[in-house]
């Protein structure tokens, strides 16, 4: 893999990983989500697998290229340890933000 390949693929992953941790913190899943992940995290190759695998039903939904995207991130280890880190900050932020009114 080039640097600038390299460089745009970690440029998706992260745009991707605060997309849906947003998404996650903003309809108050945090809990249930994180619990899942670590649960299964031996398990997210196949859920990235999955995702890949319901392109045909949720494509009407979702871009296709929204769909690889999240199961690139489910697929490393790397990227899931990002999302669970965005996710306890964002949610701390909110916290805290909720504290201050």
């Amino acid at each position: 893999m080039t640097p600038e390949l390299d460089a745009r693929e970690r440029e998706l992953r992260e745009r991707v990983v605060e997309r849906v941790a947003r998404v996650i913190v903003e309809r108050r899943l945090e809990t249930p989500v994180m619990l899942f992940l670590e649960s299964n995290r031996p398990l997210t190759f196949l859920a990235g697998q999955g995702v890949l695998a319901a392109m045909p039903l949720i494509g009407g939904f979702v871009a296709p290229a929204d769909v690889e995207a999240l199961s690139r991130v489910l697929d490393s280890e790397e990227s899931l340890d990002m999302l669970v880190a965005r996710i306890e900050e964002l949610t701390a932020e909110r916290d805290a933000s909720a504290a201050d009114r």
